[in-house]
């Protein structure tokens, strides 16, 4: 059972190119941490030169710590949803869902599809994303892809 999060977070989106320096190298860093090192995927998928064309959500502490980020390509149909991810000293406390909250209202009842880590379906499905298709495997990961259906606006999740 996730326990609530004592951490007050401010949700920020911006595109690639409206991110100061110091917010892209947090995101970049936590990131990092997260999937490279705790995970231990190859900086090569992580890094992927994709991230120019992205929308970057991130949630920080008041002190201006990233502990929540993910991007977003706002510009296909359906929006893609990626690199979820949240500070492990802060896991399993609801940050996640927090950020995913957060990522709903950007989307505002767009489509919106996104690669999840096959441990994770259930949690995305509380989230209101179904699954669609067979399991695969990405940066040697066992993943799942999970839409969410258009239609509303903001969240769809169910509790």
């Amino acid at each position: 059972m996730a326990t609530p999060s004592d951490v007050d977070l401010v949700f920020a989106c911006k595109p690639f190119d409206a991110l100061s320096l110091r917010e892209l190298y947090e995101i970049l860093h936590l990131r990092d941490l997260v999937f490279v090192v705790g995970q231990k995927i190859t900086s090569e998928p992580e890094v992927d030169g994709a991230d120019p064309g992205f929308h970057h959500l991130w949630g920080r502490t008041s002190e201006g710590r990233v502990l929540a980020p993910a991007r977003l390509d706002l510009a296909g149909e359906p929006a893609r949803v990626g690199r979820v991810a949240v500070h492990p000293d802060h896991q399993r406390r609801g940050l996640g869902t927090r950020l995913m909250h957060a990522a709903h209202d950007v989307l505002d009842g767009r489509r919106a599809r996104l690669h999840a880590q096959a441990h994770l379906e259930p949690w995305y499905e509380r989230l209101g994303w179904r699954r669609e298709g067979a399991p695969f495997v990405e940066a040697e990961i066992p993943h799942v892809c999970m839409v969410r259906p258009g239609g509303g606006r903001g969240r769809q999740e169910t509790q």
